[in-house]
């Protein structure tokens, strides 16, 4: 039971940690010149990035409300729960790979958005991990 109790909070917590994932997203200057740079491009590219973007916001802001919401299904192992965890997951992980080929390290000028990158990735690859868990453990 106090296992139970213990992953419930946890994804609750990770729930509410996509929400200020979603914010910090909203606020970060990364990569810098944003709009500027996006003005070069052919407005069909234009839109694409932008619809890109909003598609990632909505998927994580779906996947916290999931996870704030319906945390005791989410951690009983039934199959809709492992096939959200599992989506879960995939989500994270895939996040965790793509990020490094983005190549925006370069661009992390001041020591917070390097730390933030960090903590992106850090968080990227616990959730993907602890989703994974979810999905794949035994009942």
């Amino acid at each position: 039971m106090i296992a139970n109790n213990a992953l419930i909070f946890g994804v609750r917590l990770a729930g509410a940690l996509h929400f200020v994932t979603l914010t910090l997203a909203c606020c970060t200057p990364i990569p810098p010149d944003w709009e500027k740079n996006l003005e070069k491009l052919p407005l069909i590219h234009r839109r694409f990035s932008i619809a890109q973007n909003i598609s990632i916001g909505a998927t994580i802001a779906v996947l916290g409300l999931f996870s704030l919401c319906f945390a005791p299904e989410l951690v009983s192992g039934a199959p809709l729960a492992r096939a959200i965890c599992g989506a879960t997951a995939l989500f994270w992980g895939g996040r965790f790979g793509v990020l490094p080929w983005l190549g925006v390290r370069p661009t992390l000028t001041h020591t917070a958005l390097k730390i933030g990158y960090s903590l992106l990735l850090l968080e990227c690859a616990t959730y993907a991990l602890a989703y994974g868990y979810l999905a794949l453990s035994p009942v």
